[in-house]
């Protein structure tokens, strides 16, 4: 009999709690993918092949299902169509297969989802939708290419604390552990407390070697993971400006067609035109609030972390410090 495992995961922003398989998760980024083409879709996590049934897994790719979930709850569209409401709260077996039915057929989906698009004031003009996803363009590709090297960087940080570091203060414990078995062995009556630190000093470097080891999953695997979130939200955004880029070209196209041109046709052009710029600048707002809220907790999370990393090593050093007698009583 084939196994699968089953997912409990309650939003923040509903705190209603959702129990789904992986492929119906999939199937519901799926759909949004397909209903919203000019929106930045979150991404899931990887699919697995070995190792799924794991429990570290297990609990992994269950913290990234519940944050793909908050994120799309935030979405002020996306969190309130139909195809989210059935995912979120279905019950029954025949109610999912119902609306699972209905989302696969639903003809707003792909281009037409413009047709439901009802925007608040003046549409954008041409000239200042075409500037400002330009500039979305410009900056998305530097902000991926500036995550990449945050992610290579981290990679190279966790390597230098796991491996060089980490042995070098560990070698520095066996010294220090080894110098005060030799102290002992001396003919000093009174060298006991010093002795003693020496001991000391070596067990306090061999903690720091661990502490050191264990740092980069407070925060460089933690900053990595929601860097990388990002790196999946920004690969769909050449998708997004796509959509954008083909209705301005169909401006352009009609505009420079020869001959008599159709009133009514014309304006549907710009019309149509004008509400997927008004869509797609919307979700541009949205990814920058988004990214300001998201990098202000994740940089605060990972500068706390390290200033806990060094306070704790402080704190070993300054205890081994202490053991050390008084260097006038010694005299």
């Amino acid at each position: 009999m084939k196994s699968f495992m089953s997912y409990h995961i309650t939003p923040n922003t509903t705190n209603l709690t959702v129990e789904r398989r992986y492929k119906q998760f999939d199937w519901f980024h799926g759909r949004l993918t397909e209903k919203f083409p000019c929106f930045i879709i979150p991404p899931l996590p990887e699919k697995a092949v070995v190792g799924k049934y794991q429990q570290d897994f297990i609990e992994q790719r269950r913290d990234k299902l519940e944050l793909f979930l908050n994120r799309i709850g935030r979405h002020p569209i996306i969190s309130n169509c139909n195809v989210t409401n059935h995912f979120l709260k279905c019950q029954d077996d025949k109610d999912w297969k119902d609306g699972k039915r209905k989302a696969e057929s639903d003809k707003t989906a792909r281009s037409g989802f413009f047709m439901t698009v009802k925007c608040e004031g003046p549409l954008p003009d041409n000239l200042s939708s075409e500037s400002y996803v330009g500039s979305f363009s410009t900056f998305s590709k530097k902000m991926e290419g500036t995550l990449d090297k945050l992610v290579k960087q981290n990679e190279d940080y966790a390597g230098k604390m796991t491996g060089g570091i980490k042995h070098m203060y560990s070698k520095y414990g066996h010294i220090f552990k080894e110098l005060g078995e030799l102290y002992d062995t001396g003919p000093l009556s009174d060298s006991k407390p010093v002795n003693v630190a020496l001991m000391g000093t070596g067990r306090c470097y061999q903690e720091i070697s661990e502490v050191y080891e264990n740092q980069p999953r407070y925060d460089a695997h933690v900053l990595s993971e929601s860097v990388r979130e990002y790196q999946g939200m920004l690969s769909s955004v050449p998708d997004m400006l796509h959509v954008h880029k083909g209705a301005a070209q169909k401006v352009k196209d009609y505009t420079q067609r020869e001959g008599e041109k159709d009133v009514e046709e014309e304006a549907k052009v710009l019309q149509r035109y004008s509400t997927i710029s008004a869509a797609v600048m919307s979700e541009i707002n949205h990814f920058h609030t988004e990214r300001n809220r998201d990098f202000n907790f994740m940089v605060r999370g990972f500068i706390a972390s390290q200033i806990d990393f060094h306070k704790n090593i402080l704190l070993k050093l300054e205890n081994a410090l202490n053991q050390y007698p008084d260097p006038s009583t010694l005299e």
